[in-house]
């Protein structure tokens, strides 16, 4: 897979059926995410492809991770002068012999990407991702080469993840200097690790620095007033509800026991009212022990006896599965990912 600054005209805008988006994604001709570990899936015939951003007026940008036909993912971080990526399949080889046989331009081939969306906690443009989209993805499509798009099947088992940088999947890589998204690597945090385990496409609702009480750093709003919404005036309105929501929040709360109970209790019924059929996990965050009873007393008076509490405050992540004594390196986002799923697995 190699980045190109060649701005390549679209044969198959984004809106396109055949193409597969899981995550919080407002879909249209161009399709716009603000939530690191959105994904695209979508299949291909030809020898190669051009995937299409839009990163115009833009100051900051996402990162995209591509994988073609299972294989190793590549990562490129777009730019000014990086608004496309080429993908090329690392296995395209024709049988020996004469034909008949597929020709290289009728091959099929498997394509995904993640997107690591910039939070802008460093930057000037702090706060303003919310509104502006600066940092944000913005898909527009697909360029091929003699080739279609082909059908494939939409995953409706999804569960879907609420949280802040940690559900993001900030610092993942942190080794002491900050590079926002340099240190992401969606496909391997843990909320892509237990939708795996689960056999389910994830939605990774995460912002960094957000809570009951806090704005996150890119200007999403305190978790209740920005969880109906893609991003600032777009509303959320999935074509698939998830089976299965977490809710990971508290590590960036500052304000009493009884202030976070309510505020918490408001979050479940919110998501119990937009999710009627799902199952709602509601998980003590690790090193979160102050808010581990209001949570626990928030879900026994919802007496819903589909919204569950786990306990992961103390004794499931230790500081050495952590890069900074909070957020997770990869061997905590396997830990944390394997423990989730089992206990969602064991209560389902």
């Amino acid at each position: 897979m190699v980045a190109t600054a060649i701005r390549a005209d679209m044969t198959q805008d984004a809106s396109n059926p055949k193409i597969n988006y899981y995550g919080r994604w407002q879909i249209g001709k161009t399709a716009v995410s603000i939530n690191s570990g959105a994904m695209v899936e979508f299949a291909y015939t030809g020898s190669s492809c051009v995937l299409v951003f839009d990163v115009r007026g833009f100051t900051y940008y996402p990162a995209i991770f591509v994988q073609v036909d299972n294989g190793p993912v590549a990562r490129t971080a777009l730019s000014a002068e990086v608004s496309t990526v080429t993908v090329t399949p690392l296995f395209n080889t024709l049988p020996k012999g004469k034909p008949p046989f597929p020709t290289v331009s009728s091959a099929y081939h498997l394509v995904r990407f993640w997107v690591a969306t910039h939070s802008l906690y460093l930057t000037p443009a702090a706060g303003k991702q919310w509104t502006t989209l600066v940092g944000a993805c913005r898909f527009n499509g697909i360029r091929l080469s003699g080739g279609e798009l082909v059908s494939l099947n939409y995953g409706s088992n999804q569960i879907e993840f609420i949280g802040d940088s940690i559900t993001q999947g900030l610092r993942l890589l942190y080794t002491g200097t900050d590079d926002d998204i340099g240190q992401q690597m969606p496909y391997a945090n843990w909320t892509q690790i237990v939708a795996d385990l689960l056999g389910m496409k994830p939605i990774v609702t995460g912002f960094g620095g957000q809570g009951i009480s806090t704005t996150g750093t890119c200007g999403a709003p305190p978790v209740n007033t920005a969880f109906p919404f893609v991003y600032d005036g777009v509303v959320w309105n999935p074509s698939v509800k998830p089976k299965v929501v977490v809710i990971y929040h508290g590590t960036n709360d500052g304000i009493t026991e009884p202030a976070f109970q309510t505020g918490y209790t408001l979050l479940l019924e919110t998501v119990r009212k937009t999710y009627p059929s799902a199952r709602i996990f509601a998980v003590c965050p690790h090193n979160t022990t102050r808010y581990a009873v209001a949570i626990m007393n928030a879900v026994t008076a919802a007496k819903d006896p589909g919204i569950i509490f786990l306990d992961y405050s103390a004794g499931v992540i230790s500081a050495n599965e952590t890069c900074d004594g909070c957020h997770l390196n990869p061997g905590g986002a396997v830990r944390l990912g394997a423990k989730l799923a089992q206990d969602i697995a064991e209560r389902r």
